[in-house]
């Protein structure tokens, strides 16, 4: 389905398990083929009865189990109309207005997000690692839906459950905001960069950092950041579909660009703002911007890290030239850009 086709199309998507149940079904039927023959070539080897049959029935009904539920588990949206289908194909069908809030990360659910009714009833639950689990959450948080998260925090989900928790908090906005929210997350991002640059003077090194506005046909292919160019012609009166805004940084030394030992620039790339479908019942585009927290938070540790890596590599100068402008605002500009 296009990300961005016609709104007489409407929301339809469905999530379903993920492939890992399917091989973890495979699995325990090759185990338990494996010792059935095992068993039938060597017959007088020790062990039997039940100390065999009885482990090797409960393989065979966990794998058995795992390819219902990559089978049958699945959850499907129709503009309101949300359909859930456990691993017995037994269906449970309610509609966008019968939710009433969403927990993720609770005490007894910490990998899962559980859909309650307006009574606090579980409506279903849904694996962080359900395939396209991502754009359900968006389509919940499109339509306004309370999600709470709890305290519990896995090693497992943590990395997941931040990515859902950066959706969760984007902020959509209109074209014409762009320009002044750009530049605030440039102010701020800077003076983070600034404070790097003073830190850490033993690596005689500054930033050259700045907004790079692409088409999601831009970013295709395999390229070094440098080497990306940009198709969005300025001035513009509006900007275009799959619109990607980035705010990108990267490190420089003498008046030339470090360069790891693998030919990779030494860089840092924030998405900011990106024009997307929305999953808004009635509405067909969206503007969306990552909370400027959340960018800052994503900066600071991704210079808390390359603090750690740069004594730890080799690295060198290239003398680079950028294919795309970096520019110190974004969005709809009615003049001409000033370069950052």
């Amino acid at each position: 389905m296009d990300k961005y086709s016609d709104q007489e199309e409407g929301i339809r998507f469905q999530a379903r398990e993920n492939k890992s149940a399917l091989l973890c079904g495979i699995l325990a039927v090759a185990l338990a083929v494996f010792i059935s023959v095992m068993r039938m070539m060597h017959p007088a080897a020790r062990g039997g009865g039940a100390l065999l049959y009885i482990p090797l029935a409960g393989i065979i009904l966990g794998g058995a189990a795992f390819f219902l539920l990559y089978f049958n588990r699945r959850i499907c949206v129709d503009e309101m109309n949300i359909c859930y289908v456990n691993m017995f194909r037994k269906k449970k069908q309610f509609t966008l207005d019968e939710i009433g809030y969403c927990q993720m990360g609770t005490q007894y659910s910490a990998h899962h997000l559980v859909v309650y009714d307006l009574t606090g009833k579980v409506l279903c639950k849904l694996d962080f690692e359900t395939c396209d689990m991502a754009e359900f959450y968006q389509y919940l948080v499109d339509n306004s839906v309370r999600i709470e998260r709890g305290s519990r925090r896995t090693r497992g989900e943590s990395s997941f459950a931040a990515v859902l928790d950066a959706v969760g908090k984007e902020v959509s906005v209109c074209e014409e905001e762009i320009g002044r929210r750009s530049e605030q997350i440039y102010s701020e991002a800077v003076q983070i960069l600034l404070e790097w640059e003073n830190r850490n003077r033993q690596f005689e090194a500054e930033w050259e950092a700045g907004f790079a506005e692409y088409t999601a046909q831009d970013l295709t292919g395999r390229k070094r950041l440098w080497e990306y160019t940009s198709s969005i012609e300025r001035p513009a009166d509006t900007l275009p579909q799959s619109y990607e805004c980035i705010l990108e940084a990267y490190l420089k030394r003498g008046g030339e660009y470090v360069v790891s030992d693998r030919g990779r620039e030494v860089a840092v790339m924030l998405p900011c703002f990106s024009k997307t479908r929305s999953y808004r019942i009635g509405e067909k585009t969206r503007i969306r911007q990552t909370d400027t927290e959340v960018l800052k938070e994503w900066l600071t540790m991704q210079l808390r890290a390359l603090t750690k890596d740069l004594p730890r590599h080799r690295y060198h100068t290239e003398s680079l030239v950028l294919r795309h402008p970096l520019t110190k605002t974004a969005g709809v500009q009615t003049g001409e850009r000033t370069d950052a």
